[in-house]
């Protein structure tokens, strides 16, 4: 999917699902969610820590897009929309695991950088190694920080992308990356400030 929200291959852009969706075209509907689903779930998997949060997450997402489309205000780009729907919903869910002390493992299958299987065993034990111990780091992090880390480095996202998705203006978005990075490097170092 590239930045204008046009599929890779040549499908309708988000604007003509969106459009289509509007006046009942089930299809385009269909379609445009499931454009999205992959993101929004790797998203919440990452952002969220566990994949049965990130499903959940995905769920509403997908839900409040389906009830809320007519409303989307087209000035803004639809994943930029439905990416603040889902930090939204994973706030709200880390919010509710807090309260009844569940602990965020970001352990999932889903969130772990799977070695190939091409690779030697011993290059794959130190990417397992290595892909643990970002996790960890990750997880100990704020979700601010992790938030930017994971917008533009996991997704690749760009500052101006990845800052409307927070809902930020671009130099903050760049300070707190910067931030989130020096303080992911310290962590990785062994440094725990």
């Amino acid at each position: 999917m590239d930045a204008t929200g046009r599929a890779a291959r040549g499908g309708r852009s988000d604007a003509a699902l969106v459009a289509a969706a509007r006046k009942g075209d089930r299809e385009a509907l269909e379609a445009l969610l499931a454009r999205y689903a992959s993101p929004v779930y790797r998203f919440g998997v990452r952002l969220c820590g566990s994949e049965e949060v990130a499903r959940d997450v995905l769920q509403e997402t997908l839900m409040t897009a389906f009830r809320g489309l007519h409303a989307f205000r087209e000035q803004a780009q639809l994943s930029t929309w439905l990416y603040q729907v889902a930090r939204s919903h994973c706030s709200r869910e880390r919010r509710r695991e807090a309260r009844g002390g569940v602990a965020v493992s970001l352990d999932e299958e889903a969130a772990r950088a799977v070695p190939s299987g091409e690779r030697p065993p011993d290059e794959a034990a130190h990417a397992r190694k290595l892909g643990a111990e970002i996790r960890d780091a990750l997880a100990s992090m704020s979700a601010t920080d992790r938030e930017a880390l994971l917008l533009r480095d996991v997704e690749g996202l760009s500052a101006e992308e990845a800052a409307s998705k927070s809902g930020i203006d671009v130099r903050a978005h760049k300070s707190r990356l910067h931030r989130a990075r020096m303080r992911l490097r310290e962590k990785l170092d062994g440094g725990d400030t």
